[in-house]
């Protein structure tokens, strides 16, 4: 089984946008410029499933593989959600991202208004044109319809026309009758599902009868019962990471450090225990040779969501203070005293601000044709020269033989360049204490209930989110799906998933297919050349749908997570365990190829993306289920759900990013010059338009927005595309700044207002605030 590692962290990445999921779930879940977690793998038959840190789905709390789930961003794919997958082995359901941009509030509003909006406006849409086409004017009036029905009409606010506001036409009735959920800075129908999934869960791992012939899914039922175990948590405190910091060599925060060892340290901290101090190191397909893997690295090292938090300091001054308030905190927790805690954070705090400087903002990383550098260790070494690189990845990746010649593919050359200048300049006790903060974030959600405490208060300023009221088992079944997440798909999926949805979604994908092909044909600006290399590409998308067939044969899934050592004892233990574990699963990938079979998400997760290397686009089976998805809804609510899903996905694969791969999965130009000028032309139109927009007075990013743009626009054609949501003002700000997708009610303002069907069906005047005269059409 090939498993290629799928670090799931840090905006910074130049992977960030390789994978192209469906939503943005909780704030949590947005990217992050400066940090990755490498923890997570993508699994298929014969793969060695290990999730990443914090990822996709998560709530606000939830920690993530660097202790807050914020830090967590999905490389290599694209999501309709924005969200990663659950392919992760660090933490990361209750929040992905904890310091992403979207409070409580405005998160829980955003997801629940976003179902709606698409499921509305597809089912609109869809209705106008049956009604209009059948002169009969039936009526559907199975129980599937009527209860539907009953929804949407609940949903809308009709005091208002769709022509001034369509978002607050579909959606205002639904935003009144739904208060956000205490402790959530976000809610909607990903959210929804997720907690409707997770609540199955429980029941399969806490069944009194649970037999299983599988011992990976014996594993997963013995690391559930672990986190559970919060008598024995509380017990140990703070002394399983004290004694970890001890064996590592110390912490100048908390006692006596060996001030010679800043190698040592760093390999343990970024090689055994997967964090991403100043740079993150992976194993992935190589963006040129797809058909083979390579060492990859990029920027990383920053805690806060973006490096807008660090720089404008005075709009960010509260944020500022109560991130070094938690540093402190945890610092004194783990021993450190009073009178020096605060002042050596403080150090440490200055030091992100100086790796923020260096770090380049995600709108100037979209183009990785520019950003792609291939050279070899010894070239590294050359242009880093501050620690030995060989020596690093050589450990990382052991027992691998590794020598000068071993190519690397590096993303972000100045970056690495000046951090290197940045560490020879930096005194030995502040990259220490800086090292040690880094595994100390990675590691304290797994410790008692006063680390999770600092935790909450850090986020109430980040999110505007109050005290969370997640109940435990919530917590534990998602860190269960971050650590064994395919050996719990496979409890999932025999207990819920219809296989015959599976034959279904693959005629829709069809149907999705041949309409976007016929929009190519349509297109006055592409030359024939293009078109025809466009049309094979969409001819050669690979679709996964479901699960993985390997997480049903007891045995091929056992191999998959044999050397993982699960006790029932000790949570803190089987989390180190499973950095480990990762570690060597991303190591045996380095020299097998990649496989088209891996999957980068749990069969469990409420989410879809699309994968440029490969050409795939995958919807696992927790997203194939109602609103989104029923096999006795009417063909039009399908494709006004999983349907807006599959077009937005398919569409990626021909976005600003996803349009620079060909049909094999290598990045290389294959757009004859003037069709390529047409297209930026045409997508420099949108970027303007969304770049208009406005939240509580800040202007949304059309250049970092613009793949997901394109992407609504582009589904919306092919599936009648929308989206709905709320947010608080301090989460609606960290999207403006770390988020790819643009907010909720601009995914569903700037989609229609382009959409020549919605102008004409709601017969909406040139004028109208939902008319400008103006189109923005790429596809």
């Amino acid at each position: 089984m090939s498993v290629a590692l799928q670090e799931m962290g840090g905006g910074g990445n130049m992977v960030e946008y390789k994978r192209a999921t469906l939503r943005d779930e909780d704030a949590p879940e947005t990217p992050v410029e400066g940090g990755a977690s490498p923890d997570a793998v993508e699994v298929g038959k014969g793969v060695i499933p290990v999730s990443p840190g914090p990822r996709p789905g998560m709530t606000s709390g939830t920690p993530g593989s660097s202790g807050l789930p914020w830090r967590v961003t999905c490389p290599h794919l694209r999501s309709i959600s924005g969200l990663c997958a659950r392919t992760m082995v660090g933490f990361r359901k209750r929040t992905r991202h904890l310091l992403g941009s979207h409070t409580q509030l405005e998160l829980v509003l955003a997801g629940v208004s976003l179902l709606l909006a698409a499921l509305l406006l597809g089912c609109l849409v869809a209705l106008w044109v049956q009604y209009h086409r059948d002169p009969s004017h039936s009526t559907c009036l199975t129980e599937a319809c009527i209860r539907v029905a009953g929804k949407i009409l609940e949903s809308l606010d009709r005091g208002v026309s769709p022509c001034e506001d369509f978002y607050q036409f579909s959606c205002g009735g639904w935003i009144r009758r739904n208060p956000l959920p205490d402790g959530r800075s976000r809610w909607n129908t990903f959210n929804s599902l997720w907690d409707q999934n997770q609540a199955i869960l429980k029941h399969l791992l806490e069944n009194t009868t649970f037999n299983s012939s599988s011992e990976a899914e014996r594993k997963t039922q013995r690391f559930y019962l672990s986190c559970l175990q919060v008598e024995r948590i509380e017990e140990l405190g703070a002394q399983p990471l004290r004694d970890l910091i001890d064996k590592i060599g110390g912490w100048n925060v908390t006692g006596p450090w060996d001030q010679d060892n800043f190698m040592e340290v760093l390999k343990a901290v970024a090689g055994t225990y997967r964090a991403t101090p100043f740079f993150t190191v992976y194993i992935s397909a190589d963006s040129k040779s797809s058909n083979s893997n390579v060492i990859q690295v990029d920027q990383s090292g920053l805690f806060l969501p973006s490096r807008d938090y660090y720089l404008n300091r005075t709009a960010n001054e509260k944020v500022l203070t109560a991130y070094l308030d938690y540093m402190e905190e945890l610092g004194m927790l783990l021993g450190g005293h009073p009178a020096s805690t605060r002042e050596q954070m403080q150090q440490v705090l200055e030091l992100e601000i100086q790796l923020a400087n260096i770090t380049v903002p995600q709108d100037q990383r979209r183009d990785e044709e520019r950003i792609y550098h291939k050279m070899s260790i010894a070239e590294l070494q050359a242009l880093a020269p501050s620690m030995d690189w060989l020596e690093f990845l050589s450990f990382l990746l052991s027992p691998l033989e590794l020598g000068d010649s071993e190519p690397v593919v590096v993303y972000g050359m100045d970056y690495l360049q000046q951090v290197s200048e940045l560490i020879n300049r930096t005194e030995p006790s502040v990259l220490n204490n800086y090292l040690i903060w880094n595994l100390v974030q990675k590691t304290t959600s797994s410790l008692d209930r006063r680390f999770e405490s600092a935790q909450e208060k850090l986020l109430e300023t980040l999110y505007g989110t109050k005290k969370s009221c997640t109940p435990r088992w919530q917590t534990c079944i998602s860190n269960t799906d971050d650590a064994l997440g395919f050996a719990l798909g496979s409890l999932f999926v025999k207990a819920t998933f219809d296989r015959q949805s599976k034959e279904i979604a693959e005629g829709m994908i069809s149907e999705i297919r041949t309409a976007f092909e016929e929009a190519l044909g349509q297109l006055v600006w592409m030359d024939e050349k293009t078109r025809q290399a466009a049309k094979e590409k969409a001819d050669a998308i690979y679709d996964m749908i479901g699960f993985p067939d390997f997480i049903l044969e007891p045995k091929e899934l056992d191999d998959v997570y044999d050397g993982y050592e699960v006790s029932e004892d000790s949570f803190f233990q089987n989390m180190l365990n499973l950095y480990n574990f990762s570690a060597k699963v991303m190591a045996d990938q380095l020299r097998k190829p990649p496989s088209r079979d891996q999957w980068s998400m749990t069969p469990q997760t409420v989410n879809a993306y699309y994968l440029p290397t490969k050409n795939e686009i995958v919807f696992p089976a927790g997203i194939l289920q109602a609103p989104f998805y029923a096999r006795n809804h009417p063909k039009a609510l399908n494709f006004g759900g999983i349907g807006v899903v599959m077009g937005h996905e398919l569409t990626h694969a021909f976005d600003d990013q996803g349009r620079e791969y060909d049909k094999e999965g290598n990045l290389r130009p294959w757009w004859q010059n003037e069709s390529l000028a047409a297209f930026r032309n045409h997508t420099a139109c949108m970027e303007e338009q969304y770049s208009q927009y406005q939240v509580n007075g800040e202007k949304l990013n059309g250049r970092q927005t613009l793949g997901e743009n394109i992407a609504d626009n582009g589904g919306l054609k092919a599936a009648y595309n929308v989206w709905c949501s709320v947010r608080t003002p301090e989460s609606s700000h960290e999207g403006l700044v770390t988020d790819p997708h643009s907010p909720a009610r601009f995914r569903v303002l700037g989609t229609l207002a382009n959409s020549r069907d919605f102008l004409r069906h709601f017969g909406c005047p040139v004028g109208s605030p939902m008319n400008s005269g103006q189109l923005c059409e790429v596809w």
